[in-house]
């Protein structure tokens, strides 16, 4: 009750009625930006380019979205987006692993400013340790990105971080906030520019006791980029990412034991962007990268502890050159990473066991953005070669038609693989029986939809897609109890996504998505388990652009999980975020915000074992100066 009565005090409406409707007025265009190109993306073809020449289907998250959100960690901001599923095992930063439009979370490539963020051994990434406060936007597509990116059947979350204050010689942020079981989140960032030098500096803290029974998290991040602009043009970047934390991942009550983790993980890059000719521009781009991650398994009835440690590191650089004219955009560029891991393990009756091994990629690219008038052509190829599991070739093709001012015609066919865990072809030591064989899995997929603002308060998205997937992995038994990864299985993943908004009227906005996908295996005719069949996401927007926002946040999730695995899918989980700025002067803005987790208190989850938090709240207070 004290936090509902909190959220309610923060919803109170100042203002005159005649500065609100001024105000509203201005918002009716806020949807029809898209149309006008304002809006650039660098994900597709890895060079800014407007959305509406983008072919591929693709969702842009903005700061203040995830500001609007009250979000912790890149988890909490994906559970939010049509068309990814996320299995989310506990409450701010507990592990999590996002799937794109029914696929394996090991099929989608997260990256942060263009640097892979999944582990080559296991080929997963945890959105759930990588903080949103230096975040300026976040680049999603959905279906195969592998002309421009490589190993990515599934799909892209590129994290794109903030740039240094230009405006401003020093400008900042400090925030805190607390909830219940002492969770509590606290940031502070300075920014500015200098001459030719920028800088932009991050620290934060995210801590809780635990929202379930063995569920706490303790983590630390930091974060710093330096730019230097060149007196030609150009510029030099540098940025460093740190994060390190120890978390308990839930008690299995089935299998009597409980998990905990630890892991640090460091990101460096150093690029130079040149301009060499007026219509010609030269990028070089290194960068290294180090992840060490612990995880102990406790067995509650015999004491018995099983640990393993991971340490995975890499290097690489990509160069590129950029031809832009009138009608063309050409991308052409060159990558090399190499990834060293050493997996030790040592389990309790049985001994222990070290691995090493690396793999080495390198590929070649080129992606072309046609502009025909109206018409917009988009080709692109590209050529992997990997130490581990051969070569391929991923070709794209690209269109999209626009329709007066208000509507963009899609339409994209291409070829995508994934590189599978270095762990599946190396094995790990113990239960993995290594597949020296092993190939990609592979994927052809189209997509086809429409984006329009025509009706006259609506915005409207709508995009069906088919992707076949052959040489999926399959975790074959062997004779001495183990498991074998081959390359066996067809699958096709089909369905559609439909997205509506609401042109904003007296500052509040609605929004509904839906994703229906029909997931099988072509071999046995069979709907594939514990594959997401139904998904649906709503919010409820209020912002009067001056002091006062809130928006009700609904998701949910039904996976095509077996009934004993007791999951649960009868309940939207719905969250209540609120902020209200209390103070305003040129130099100081004052901002209080409250959430109600849960606020119903429903129940969703894959599995018994891994349960989500019921409802909860959580305050707190934010200097912007």
């Amino acid at each position: 009750m004290i936090g509902l009565l909190g959220l309610s005090m923060l919803l109170v409406p100042t203002g005159c009625q005649k500065y609100a409707w001024a105000q509203a007025n201005e918002e009716m265009r806020v949807l029809e930006m898209f149309y006008e190109d304002k809006e650039l993306v660098v994900t597709p073809t890895r060079d800014p380019k407007p959305v509406s020449q983008v072919a591929e289907n693709i969702t842009v998250i903005t700061a203040k979205e995830i500001r609007n959100l009250n979000a912790h960690t890149l988890a909490d901001v994906l559970v939010t987006i049509t068309g990814v599923q996320q299995d989310w095992r506990g409450g701010p930063g507990s592990l999590a692993f996002p799937g794109i439009q029914g696929s394996n979370p090991n099929q989608v490539l997260v990256l942060i400013d263009g640097v892979s963020q999944t582990s080559a051994s296991s080929s997963f990434a945890d959105v759930g340790a990588i903080p949103v406060q230096n975040v300026e936007r976040v680049e999603i597509i959905k279906g195969p990105a592998s002309t421009s990116w490589g190993s990515s059947l599934g799909g892209i979350i590129n994290v794109i971080t903030k740039s240094p204050e230009e405006e401003k010689a020093a400008a900042g942020m400090a925030s805190a906030s607390l909830g219940e079981r002492f969770t509590g989140d606290y940031r502070g960032e300075l920014t500015g520019t200098v001459g030719q030098f920028g800088y932009y500096l991050y620290g934060g803290k995210l801590h809780s006791d635990g929202l379930l029974p063995h569920n706490s998290v303790d983590t630390d991040r930091a974060y710093l980029k330096l730019t230097h602009q060149l007196p030609d043009g150009g510029d030099i970047r540098f940025s460093l990412g740190y994060s390190a934390g120890d978390r308990g991942d839930q008690m299995d009550p089935v299998a009597r034991a409980s998990y905990d983790n630890t892991f640090d993980n460091l990101l460096t890059t150093l690029s130079i962007s040149l301009p060499l000719t007026e219509r010609i521009d030269w990028d070089l781009s290194l960068r290294s990268q180090w992840l060490e991650y612990d995880q102990l398994r406790h067995a509650l009835d015999t004491g018995l502890v099983d640990a393993s440690l991971l340490d995975d590191r890499s290097f690489g650089a990509t160069t590129k050159l950029v031809w832009r004219t009138g009608d063309h955009s050409l991308t052409v560029g060159a990558e090399f990473d190499r990834g060293d891991f050493r997996l030790e393990q040592n389990v309790a009756g049985i001994g222990q066991s070290s691995v090493r091994s690396h793999i080495a990629k390198s590929a070649i690219f080129a992606n072309d953005t046609i502009v025909l008038g109206p018409l917009t052509i988009t080709p692109g190829i590209r050529f992997d070669y990997t130490t581990t599991n051969g070569d391929f070739l991923s070709p794209s093709l690209g269109v999209t038609w626009g329709i007066g001012e208000h509507t963009v015609l899609r339409g994209a066919v291409a070829r995508g693989f994934t590189v599978p865990p270095v762990t599946h072809t190396m094995g790990d030591g113990f239960a993995l029986v290594p597949n020296p064989d092993l190939k990609m899995e592979k994927v052809l997929s189209w997509q086809a939809g429409f984006e329009t603002s025509l009706l006259r308060y609506l915005w409207l998205k709508s995009t069906f897609f088919l992707h076949d997937v052959s040489d999926a992995l399959v975790a074959t038994p062997t004779d001495d109890g183990r498991v074998r990864y081959e390359n066996q299985e067809k699958q096709r993943r089909q369905g559609v996504e439909v997205e509506v908004k609401t042109i904003p009227f007296l500052f509040t906005t609605l929004g509904v998505g839906y994703t229906f996908v029909d997931s099988t295996d072509r071999n046995a005719h069979q709907r594939i388990p514990l594959a997401a069949r139904q998904t649906v996401n709503a919010v409820i927007q209020y912002d009067d652009l001056r002091d006062t926002r809130a928006n009700l946040v609904g998701r949910y999730i039904w996976w095509n999980a077996d009934s004993s695995n007791q999951g649960r899918y009868n309940a939207m989980i719905w969250d209540l975020n609120a902020a209200r700025q209390i103070f305003r002067s040129e130099r100081l803005r004052v901002e209080l915000f409250l959430a109600a987790r849960n606020l119903f208190n429903g129940a969703q989850y894959m599995d018994a074992t891994l349960k989500n938090p019921g409802r909860w709240f959580e305050g707190g207070i934010k200097f912007d100066f």
